[in-house]
């Protein structure tokens, strides 16, 4: 039986939805824990409501940290407590800040570190992990053979857990001093972009490379805000500046789940496809018979990106027509 800790930021934005992440890595986990220990790291103010998580905790570990846009800062703290609270695994977040955490923890503590795992079970004093390998077209197994073991969950499909004011019997505020090492010269702190609205929309429309051009991924942003939907991008229409890092969909993007998705010009290669594959319906466009996003699609069409949607933009805007024209009827007569 091992000693577990979740390790999380509460200053964060997307605390909510990594603790979705977390839970359901604690659902399917198949070791049990002796204790689950939440270590919950704050910056100003003491946090009163915290996330729902999906196991009893048996500690929560309340963590005053100065800088908290510094990983340094996060690590000294983590030393000290992993000295002072030892602890053979460490779960933390899906995104950059848990994954950096979790690997150089593991090597300051000459422990084992593996990112964005789905599983893991215990057997014969090691630890055993599954994770997607290969642009999520496999699954892995691997062995971690020294503790302290430190994780980092995968990503899910944006499901925010709620938060309450928890009545806990032990709850510890712990201040340290804390310093920065020789090496950090200056911090500079750049604000995340605003919120796409990607990640609880109910329709959202997907660009590939298949556009081949801004100039038509910019029409098709056009059609997208027409028809009500969220604009998303694939890695190469990002990569090629046609799109902002924020509308990034696939493994190393955002993971959604919208009632109606629309993949247009994407190929379907794992990486991209683990990004809507939770979606209620997919409707795939592609100009090629055999592209793979068309094996997880529930319609597929094939042709021409643009004049396909260009198409779709018109019988939707005939619709709207013609139910604005009803319910302006409707207020007429009962005036």
């Amino acid at each position: 039986m091992m000693k577990a800790a979740l390790v999380l930021s509460f200053d964060t934005t997307s605390l909510q939805q990594q603790v979705h992440e977390i839970n359901l890595m604690l659902n399917n986990i198949s070791t049990g824990f002796s204790s689950v220990e939440l270590w919950l790291f704050y910056k100003d103010r003491k946090p009163e409501f915290f996330p729902e998580i999906s196991c009893p905790l048996s500690d929560i570990k309340l963590i005053k940290v100065d800088n908290a846009h510094s990983p340094e800062s996060y690590l000294q703290l983590l030393v000290h407590l992993m000295g002072q609270y030892p602890i053979d695994l460490l779960m933390f977040s899906s995104d950059g800040s848990g994954e950096e955490l979790a690997t150089r923890l593991a090597y300051r503590l000459n422990g084992s570190s593996c990112l964005k795992v789905e599983d893991c079970s215990l057997t014969s004093a090691k630890l055993e992990i599954i994770k997607p390998v290969y642009g999520n077209n496999l699954t892995a197994r691997f062995v971690l053979e020294s503790s302290p073991y430190c994780l980092s969950v995968a990503k899910q499909p944006c499901s925010p857990v709620k938060m309450t004011q928890m009545e806990f019997l032990k709850m510890e505020t712990i201040t340290l001093d804390q310093t920065q090492p020789w090496w950090v010269k200056e911090t500079l702190t750049i604000l995340d972009p605003p919120k796409t609205g990607l990640s609880d929309a109910d329709l959202v429309l997907v660009v590939g490379q298949g556009a081949k051009n801004k100039e038509t991924v910019d029409i098709l942003k056009g059609i997208a805000n027409t028809i009500g939907a969220q604009f998303g991008a694939s890695r190469p229409v990002v990569m090629n500046a046609w799109a902002d890092m924020n509308r990034l969909i696939g493994a190393s993007g955002l993971i959604i789940s919208p009632k109606l998705c629309i993949a247009a010009g994407v190929s379907g290669t794992g990486v991209f496809s683990v990004g809507i594959k939770s979606s209620g319906f997919i409707v795939a466009i592609n100009i090629d018979s055999k592209a793979r996003i068309f094996q997880i699609a529930d319609v597929g069409i094939v042709g021409d990106v643009q004049a396909v949607l260009s198409e779709l933009e018109k019988v939707i805007l005939v619709e709207k027509d013609k139910k604005d024209s009803s319910h302006g009827f409707i207020e007429d007569r009962t005036q």
